[in-house]
This record gives C-alpha cells, structure tokens and sequence, in this order.
C-alpha cells in the first residue's frame, strides 16, 4: 500500500508539474507574442523547446537516486536543491539546443520571464503542490481513507507523532496506537492507547482496523509471525517502518535494493554522477572565466609588488591533501619572503613577520588564492569545497578531530562553506577546528548547485569586506 500510493502519487505530481511548465510556456509566449512582437513570433520554435523541455523532464528525474524522486519525507533543503536541479537541466537543454542548431528564434524577453516563472512554479510545487495533491485525494475518510493503529513502545510511538512530517502512508486515519510494552507515563502521546499486544485481534475487530504502521521493532522479531497472522486473516495491510536513527543514530542515510536495506554513514550527493559532472560543468565555467578576467592584472599587480619589496618566485607551490586523501601542488600568489627549500612547515598567523610589504594586502583580499583557479580548471580541486590544508597540518588536525578525515571525501575547494561563514585564517583552537569541521561535513551532506553559488556569493562578498579573522 504505501511504497504504491505514495510513487503513484509522485508520478502524478511529476505529470501536474510537468503539465503546468507547459502552461506557463505557453501563457508566456502568448504575452510576449502579443505585447512585444506584435504577433510575429514563428511558433515552431516554442514546439521545439516544449518538447526539449519534456526530455529535460525525463532525463532529470531518471537521473536522480531513488530517494529523491517521491518529495514525501524530504526536507525544505531538499526540496529547492531538487528545484535548482531541475531548472538547471532544463536551462541547459535549452540553451544547449539553441547553440547546437544555431537557432536564435527564441525571444529573449520570453526566455528571461520563463525561467524565472519556471523556477518558482517548481519551487512552489515541490514544497507545497505535493501535500495539497495528498490532501486533496485524501481528504477525509469518506475518501476511502484506511482506519490505521499504530504499533510500538510509548517512545516510538511519541518520536513518530513529533516529527517535523511523520511518514504516515497515504490515505490512512490514525486512531491510537497499541503499545510494546510497559507505558510508564514518562511521555506524553498526543494519540489515544487502544490497547495492548496481548489483545491486538479484539482492538483491531472493535475498531475496524484496515492497517497496521509497526514503529521501531527491529529487535522483535518474535511479533512477526502473531502480528502477520493477525493481519492475513482479518484482511489489514500492514507496514513495517525501521527507524534507522535509533539503530545508528542521526546523519545516517537509508536506502533500499531487493530484499536488502542498506544504510550509509552519511548522504553524500556529489557521488551521484549527474551531480558531479553538473559540479564539473560549474568548475570549468567558472574557472575559466576567473583565468580570462583576473589573472592577467593579478599576475602584474604581484610581479610589481615581488620586484619592489621581496624577490623571488612569482607563485608558492605547496603539497596539499584533496579527494580520498591524494596530494596534489596547490599554486599560490608568493606573499611572504621566499623561504629556503625544505623549511619545514610553519601555518601563516596574522601580522605574520615573514609577510614582505603588500603581502598582508594580498592575502587580506584573497589575491594569493586566485592561481587555484588553474588547479580547479586542470580537476585537482573545485571551486568550492572543504579547503585543502598542507599535509603537516592535516596530521595534525586529524589527530585534534576524530571526524576531520571525512572531509576528505569531497573534492578540496578554493572556498568552501566554513569559509563563507567567516572560519578562515590560523586554526588554533579546539571550537575552530570543530566548527570548520563541521562545516565541511554539513557541505557534503547537503551539497546542491544552490548551495554552491550561495557560498561563491558569499565568498565574494568577503573578499570586497574581508571579516577580522583574514590574515
């Protein structure tokens, strides 16, 4: 019943919203045709786009993992991430179409005004079209709803009526719950008790049960058999629901094959592979046009500062830890006095003595940073992820920080999170350490094409007002 009704209705929610791009299509060009062109648009290029739009549709939600693909469950943040993914596939398809056929006969006007009703239209539909979709195919019980008892320990039963959105199956009508074990009264249940175990086939016939939702038995395996006797000949549907984080605890992520559940130590998006060449796409874009803009000035404005106050080599290579561990040469501006070969390992503080003059000035603004984006264009890092550090430093925190090595699972960024919320410069203490770290996980947890321009934003607000921890 629920893994059905709930893709059901996915899949009518994916066909209404898909329906609904393809009304503002033609709303929008109908506007634009009458208000801007006076009717001179040709309409063979908006079937065109209607139907790249539709494979964009389907390439973009079989791509996804699973989990994704039903919004029942998923937060707010994955929700708008799962907005940004579509528009950004729909984006691309278009404009990819356009460059490939060289085909300008989409107006502009109309291209600016539909993207952005595209995106509000699946941001709005994500978050709320979906429940008002349940609420309107399941809206009371005269709509067929299943009368439904809850079964498992008074806790359970308290953490699942708590949830921000408790995974109640579609189409069910909660009337109380049937408790596992002692209720000692430490919690209070907003759902009435109905009864016990012991008399679960009388509660069920007295209340016309129709299901059955088990929380939290995975350790009674005992209650398998009675239960799905019980269940087979009264005629009741019943689901057993896991609840991984008391096993595991938080942060840990289901997911389902066969007859095997599996349960990751943490969600990691960017290893879907459509996400990681979306990343790579952004990566290649946004370093090149870094390389075109800034380096020529940059690499002038340093040469000056070197030839007047500390000669010597114009960039600073250090060996740096990225993905799964392995060393990669970071490039750097040079913005303190050339050290003798082999100097061992000293982290920059501020008011460092060994900055020359002006070298304060370039690290303050970011300036020595710029070369990495040679190293993000040749795939050793991104623009944006957790900051590789020199590789005395990484043993060093890895012993601080029991979870430090996890960032490694990401690929090393020029920014990253931590340092868009002002973590930057000397890592001294034990909260610094902890809050880069755990930055740096909540970044690979929740990785999204958003969240990476949000930080690039934010980075770039930085640099034009750097925050007192610059160095």
């Amino acid at each position: 019943m629920i893994a059905n009704r709930t893709k059901g209705l996915s899949r009518l929610h994916g066909g209404l919203q898909f329906i609904g791009v393809m009304a503002l299509l033609w709303i929008i060009f109908a506007g634009v045709n009458a208000l801007f062109y006076g009717f001179r648009l040709d309409v063979t290029d908006y079937v065109v786009a209607s139907f790249v739009l539709l494979l964009a549709t389907l390439v973009e939600y079989l791509s996804r993992d699973s989990e994704s693909r039903i919004p029942a469950g998923l937060s707010k943040q994955q929700l708008a991430a799962i907005a940004h993914r579509q528009t950004l596939f729909s984006l691309a398809a278009v404009f990819g179409t356009m460059v490939m056929f060289k085909d300008d006969g989409l107006s502009r006007i109309f291209l600016g005004i539909f993207f952005t009703c595209f995106y509000l239209w699946v941001l709005w539909s994500n978050q709320f079209g979906y429940r008002l979709l349940h609420r309107a195919l399941y809206r009371d019980a005269g709509r067929g709803l299943a009368r439904t008892l809850l079964i498992g320990s008074p806790v359970a039963v308290h953490r699942f009526c708590s949830a921000e959105r408790p995974p109640t199956p579609p189409g069910t009508n909660i009337l109380g719950y049937v408790a596992v074990g002692v209720d000692d009264g430490a919690v209070q249940i907003a759902l009435p008790q109905v009864g016990t175990m012991a008399d679960l086939r009388k509660v069920c016939e007295d209340t016309k049960t129709r299901a059955l939702l088990m929380l939290g038995l995975q350790d009674r395996k005992d209650l398998v058999r009675p239960v799905t006797r019980i269940s087979t000949e009264l005629g009741i549907r019943t689901v057993w629901l896991d609840e991984v984080s008391t096993t595991y605890g938080s942060g840990f992520s289901p997911y389902h094959s066969d007859s095997y559940s599996m349960v990751a130590q943490m969600k990691e998006p960017l290893e879907d592979p459509v996400n990681r060449v979306l990343k790579r796409l952004l990566d290649l874009i946004g370093s090149t046009i870094g390389i075109l803009l800034f380096m020529v000035p940059a690499v002038l404005f340093v040469s000056v500062l070197h030839w007047r106050y500390s000669r010597g080599p114009l960039f600073y290579l250090q060996e740096r830890s990225g993905r799964n561990g392995e060393t990669f040469q970071l490039l750097k501006f040079r913005s303190m006095k050339a050290e003798p070969e082999g100097a061992a390992f000293q982290q920059a503080k501020k008011n460092d003595s060994r900055l020359f003059t002006g070298g304060g000035m370039i690290r303050k603004f970011s300036i020595d940073e710029l070369p990495q984006l040679i190293n993000v264009f040749l795939g050793d890092m991104s623009l944006v992820g957790p900051r590789p550090h020199p590789l005395a430093l990484d043993e060093r925190l890895s012993k601080e920080s029991s979870t430090y090595r996890m960032r490694h699972l990401a690929k090393p960024g020029i920014t990253g999170l931590a340092q868009s919320r002002g973590w930057r410069g000397e890592t001294r203490t034990a909260p610094q350490i902890r809050n880069r770290v755990r930055l740096d996980l909540l970044y690979i947890r929740s990785w999204s094409v958003g969240l990476d321009i949000r930080i690039l934003v934010e980075t770039i607000l930085h640099v034009i007002k750097p925050p007192s921890s610059a160095s």
